[in-house]
């Protein structure tokens, strides 16, 4: 099983160093480490058996334009995810009052981005991985179910259009689509009707000709 997950993980990693760019990439390389990879490897290896629909260092950007990275992305509807693995030190320990507040902000504008979060100590993966499984079998069972639908089979236009309508706080239109994915009208329509088919968005306004979406409550 050891083997199986090193393969895997190494397999996958591969593929997010090949997707990163810029800031993400760099933590990618630098600060995914020791917590992280214990989180896979004790708790949602040997329970899901699979890294499908995670993404690394996940470039998340709030209201105002802030970025942050998350440990983890788990993308599935009906709401995405965010992991967290979290050492003492960095986040308690070592925390200055700026930090402190800066760490709860951050948390703020996850959760007001519509997004659930879970977060874990290093300690409790290292002494207690079952309670942290726990923790993850409750996530699954209760805000997903088997029927969640998997982000990462869209095509890339596609899941760039979901993560418009995730961090935007309007409906998205087809014209803000164009200018994302650089494409005609015609065919951001197309990816917009399919994601409506697939499940991910729903009309917001219009009747005979749909103006606006958003995701699918």
């Amino acid at each position: 099983m050891k083997k199986d997950f090193e393969r895997e993980y190494r397999s996958w990693m591969d593929k997010h160093f090949a997707l990163g760019t810029g800031e993400r990439l760099r933590r990618l390389r630098t600060r995914h480490g020791f917590g992280e990879k214990s989180f896979l490897e004790r708790v949602w290896w040997p329970l899901v058996g699979n890294l499908d629909d995670l993404f690394p260092e996940y470039e998340f950007v709030d209201a105002d334009g802030r970025y942050y990275y998350l440990d983890f992305a788990y993308l599935r509807l009906p709401r995405f995810t965010c992991l967290e693995s979290d050492g003492f030190g960095p986040h308690a320990r070592d925390a200055d009052r700026d930090s402190f507040s800066n760490g709860l902000d951050r948390q703020n504008e996850i959760v007001l981005s519509q997004w659930n979060i879970l977060r874990f100590s290093t300690d409790k993966l290292k002494e207690n991985p079952l309670g942290c499984q726990k923790h993850v079998r409750r996530m699954l069972e209760e805000w997903y179910g088997e029927d969640g639908a998997d982000v990462s089979k869209l095509s890339v236009y596609q899941r760039e259009i979901v993560r418009l309508a995730t961090r935007s706080r309007v409906p998205i239109t087809p014209e803000m689509v164009c200018i994302l994915i650089e494409k005609s009208d015609r065919f951001a329509r197309v990816q917009l009707h399919q994601l409506v088919s697939k499940g991910f968005l729903e009309h917001a306004s219009g009747d005979n000709r749909v103006r606006s979406y958003r995701l699918k409550r």
